[in-house]
């Protein structure tokens, strides 16, 4: 199965009940009916606490464009998921992304090439695609930039997604613990923290799957996995390369990788670290019979296919008992840069005896392991004690980790607030107005690799063609979102001015074509206006 990652639910934008901005609500033309028109309907998951966000999103394009535009809720997410992968979903939807690896090409391949495992919306440019090709096939990074860019302003002339803001990391931490610090992708760097009496406690939420690098997509088990496990590279505060597993990754060209391992790293059981335990988890994860959900990983090395079953990749060959080599079907200047992702991580022997049993009691590599018999107490917490045998650039600081499965993020607050939980990497909507002065010095409110948006379909009626380009100018600039992040997000939003993030290098406010996500009303009604006479609203 192709890879279909949407926004994950843990990290999805907050929303504050019912919420409104103020003076948008549909229009008046003639002083009590209802504005003409079929209905821009815009679609969410229920449960993810959308809908305030939502609510003064369409209320924004109603007021602006005299047009009925209404919030379409979903009970939950996995069937709101169901209808975009099944492509059943009758108008536009709710999207997002956070960044799997520091890198611009992440942001843009996967969401917006032709037929992109992400690209919900089935958008396709000849030139989007010429231009994504020739920049990851470019070695000079300020070279691929420039090209990244040329991309997104024709994103921005077509507008397959409507940007809407950047998602912030907005978390706290408790009086018992000095040195937290949130990386690139929202996360605390659980290693730097220190604390003088116990183990870390932070926040968590139950993982969906056992316990497997290249089944595990979400935030949940995406948390405890990092913890555990490192690869070939690990990523700094700020997303820069460090060598981890890997002593050297040699580059030979765009589709030739050569990789050699330190010697004498070893799994929490012992084993030593070899190229094999690489090469075989990655065939393990890439294969189709096995239907990981992160198999989209490896499809850009030699011998992977969505078609058939292969067990073993060609582009993965051992020179020795610490080197390997990796050749790939097509340029991807930045595969190197990619390989601190949890997917790349190795897996020891014993894994492959009983893949799922492993999951239920991983045995990894990285800065903790599980702490005994019984660590993984399901829908409660998972208990993690440091692996004193971890050489590495993330070795622990502290006396271990226990991760706690909350229900809710207010009862996780509550928790900080008292001193019972060390640190929270969501602050709750409903303490947006008061967690400055309740936490003093102990909070956060930065930029993370997390981008929000929503598709509007290729193919949707009245959106496709010169029409829809106008249509979709014209909704982008009715939407106020200085408004919104503030009035609903207090600020912990900003209002996106690109596809990507501020926090990826490379990252730029000054893309061609920008004005399109500038709220402005009248230049929106002018747009519209002008579909209408290609093809009336009706």
């Amino acid at each position: 199965m192709k890879r279909n990652k949407f926004a994950i639910a843990g990290l999805a934008v907050l929303g504050a009940g019912s919420l409104a901005l103020t003076g948008c609500g549909p229009a008046d033309s003639d002083g009590g009916d209802e504005a003409a028109g079929p209905e821009f309907g815009l679609a969410y998951n229920a449960d993810g606490g959308h809908q305030a966000w939502v609510d003064a999103t369409v209320n924004s394009i109603a007021g602006a464009l005299d047009i009925q535009a209404v919030g379409v809720p979903y009970p939950d997410f996995a069937g709101f998921r169901e209808e975009i992968t099944n492509r059943t979903m009758d108008g536009a939807f709710r999207s997002g992304w956070q960044a799997d690896y520091p890198g611009l090409y992440n942001f843009l391949g996967p969401l917006y090439a032709t037929g992109a495992g992400s690209n919900d919306g089935d958008y396709s440019s000849e030139e989007f695609d010429s231009l994504i090709a020739e920049g990851i096939s470019t070695e000079d990074p300020a070279a691929a930039n420039e090209l990244y860019e040329e991309a997104q302003s024709v994103l921005l002339q077509d507008l397959p997604v409507i940007p809407l803001w950047y998602s912030n990391v907005v978390g706290g931490w408790s009086e018992n613990v000095d040195n937290v610090a949130f990386s690139w992708r929202s996360v605390p760097i659980f290693e730097e923290i220190t604390k003088d009496d116990g183990v870390i406690t932070a926040n968590g939420g139950e993982p969906q799957n056992p316990l497997i690098p290249t089944n595990t997509n979400e935030t949940g088990g995406g948390k405890i996995l990092d913890a555990i496990f490192t690869g070939l590279i690990s990523y700094d505060k700020s997303g820069a390369v460090m060598n981890d597993v890997a002593e050297d990754i040699t580059v030979d060209s765009p589709t030739q990788l050569t990789v050699k391992l330190r010697e004498g790293l070893t799994f929490t059981n012992g084993e030593e670290i070899t190229a094999d335990n690489f090469i075989k988890a990655w065939n393990y994860g890439a294969a189709l019979d096995n239907a990981q959900l992160s198999s989209y990983f490896f499809e850009d090395i030699e011998g992977f296919s969505w078609d058939e079953n292969h067990d073993e990749l060609s582009g993965l060959n051992q020179i020795d008992d610490y080197t390997f080599e990796i050749t790939l079907n097509k340029p991807a200047a930045d595969f190197a840069q990619r390989l601190g992702y949890s997917a790349y991580y190795p897996l020891p022997d014993v894994a492959f005896e009983d893949m799922e049993a492993f999951g239920e009691n991983p045995i990894g590599n990285g800065p903790y392991m599980l702490d005994g018999e019984g660590a993984w107490q399901h829908d409660v917490q998972i208990d993690l004690a440091v692996n004193s045998d971890y050489d590495g650039p993330r070795t622990a600081q502290n006396d271990g980790l226990q991760i706690v499965f909350y229900t809710t993020q207010d009862a996780a607050y509550n928790d900080l607030l008292a001193n019972n939980l060390d640190v929270l990497d969501a602050i709750p909507d409903s303490a947006f107005e008061t967690y400055q002065d309740e936490l003093g010095d102990r909070w956060v409110n930065d930029p993370a690799a997390i981008f929000q948006s929503f598709v509007i379909p290729q193919e949707m009626e009245h959106f496709s063609g010169e029409e829809g380009q106008l249509r979709r100018q014209a909704i982008s600039m009715a939407i106020d979102r200085e408004a919104i992040t503030e009035k609903i997000f207090q600020g912990t939003r900003t209002p996106a001015s690109d596809f990507t993030s501020p926090v990826i290098d490379g990252w730029t406010d000054e893309l061609e074509g920008s004005e399109v996500l500038e709220y402005n009303p009248e230049k929106a009604k002018e747009l519209w206006e002008q579909a209408n006479e290609i093809s009336p609203w009706e």
